[in-house]
């Protein structure tokens, strides 16, 4: 036992000459440690920063993660206004979400905070960023058109939401078709929308909420149109609507970065970022009138519906959000928002 402490002892005194604890940190004193920190590898900043995910034309010294997504913010592909008149009928009446919510389909959300939310002079790191990444990422994507033709529903615990299926195009020797036999076919979903959702994910792999949230469909794309409060009610309505629709067909040439200030704001459009090698780049709000082309765009205008009709669904005192389930400690900002179409 002895002879093992004076072994110890020794071995301590060695190490104690070699590289002194006692002194401040120098190189000096590093380099007399050759024999165990010489021998560890540190990775680089650069790359530790790639290995965190580099994302790209953000500002270095922030890497976005899922600690970055907020519920506030949203990709969005959108009807142009001139089409929403027959969606926001059915809306105005049945869609919580009407007063908050433009017409519009979800790519990815939640989304990165938008630090836009001091006035146009403040830095737009994020939101100006992700534009740039997003530009990018759809250079390869050409511009495609969209056909709402019918409906389809998803089934909650306690309500089922009833949405407009964004499909392909009619074929031309189909354009004739009745609704009630499209409804039975259920047409081909929209192959660009899966595609440019796709690619927006590739380049934001953080913001996976909307491919991840059904682990067997996956990335569903559909356009809200209300809430019903129970399956019943939601098939009646589904057949009701079905048989009124006339079908909106609308050509998808960029997507739109929206954001709100608050949970009772509505969304506004903060970025268009055009579709494959369109000249000129991504809108902002705040850039003059002549960037967003033809002297200005409707994405321009504030979202300001018209009022709800009384008893619209909108009107109804909003729920307390609850957790449910497990509380997740990253990311997202906690839960699946309140009013997520």
């Amino acid at each position: 036992m002895q002879r093992g402490s004076a072994l110890i002892r020794g071995g301590l005194a060695r190490v104690s000459r070699s590289c002194p604890v006692h002194a401040a940190p120098s190189t000096s004193a590093f380099r007399g440690c050759s024999g165990s920190l010489k021998s560890l590898r540190f990775p680089s900043r650069g790359a530790m920063i790639e290995e965190a995910g580099d994302a790209a034309g953000a500002d270095p010294e922030k890497k976005w993660t899922k600690r970055d997504l907020r519920h506030t913010s949203a990709v969005v592909i959108c009807p142009p206004s001139s089409q929403w008149g027959p969606i926001q009928e059915i809306r105005s009446v049945n869609d919580k979400s009407y007063v908050r919510w433009m017409p519009h389909v979800n790519l990815l959300y939640p989304f990165l905070l938008d630090d836009d939310d001091d006035g146009d002079e403040a830095p737009r790191r994020n939101f100006d960023a992700a534009a740039a990444v997003a530009r990018e990422a759809l250079a390869g994507i050409e511009p495609f058109t969209v056909t709402l033709r019918t409906f389809s529903r998803f089934e909650h615990a306690n309500s089922c939401t009833v949405w407009l299926h964004p499909s392909e195009p009619p074929l031309e020797e189909n354009d004739d078709l009745g609704n009630a036999e499209a409804a039975a076919r259920q047409p081909p979903v929209s192959r660009g929308i899966v595609r440019t959702q796709a690619a927006l994910e590739r380049a934001f792999p953080f913001a996976d909420h909307l491919s991840a949230i059904s682990p067997h469909s996956g990335y569903t794309p559909h356009l809200s149109v209300g809430q019903w409060d129970d399956v019943a009610a939601a098939a009646a309505a589904e057949r009701t609507l079905r048989d009124a629709w006339e079908p909106v067909t609308f050509e998808v040439d960029a997507v739109y970065l929206t954001s709100r200030a608050g949970a009772d704001a509505p969304f506004e459009f903060k970025a268009r970022v055009p579709l494959g090698e369109q000249p000129g780049g991504a809108w902002r709000r705040g850039d003059d009138d002549d960037t967003a082309g033809d002297g200005g765009g409707w994405w321009t205008e504030a979202y300001r519906p018209p009022p709800p009709p009384e008893g619209a669904r909108c009107l109804r005192p909003r729920p307390k959000r609850r957790w449910r389930g497990k509380r997740r400690s990253k990311g997202g900002g906690g839960g699946r928002g309140d009013g997520a179409p």
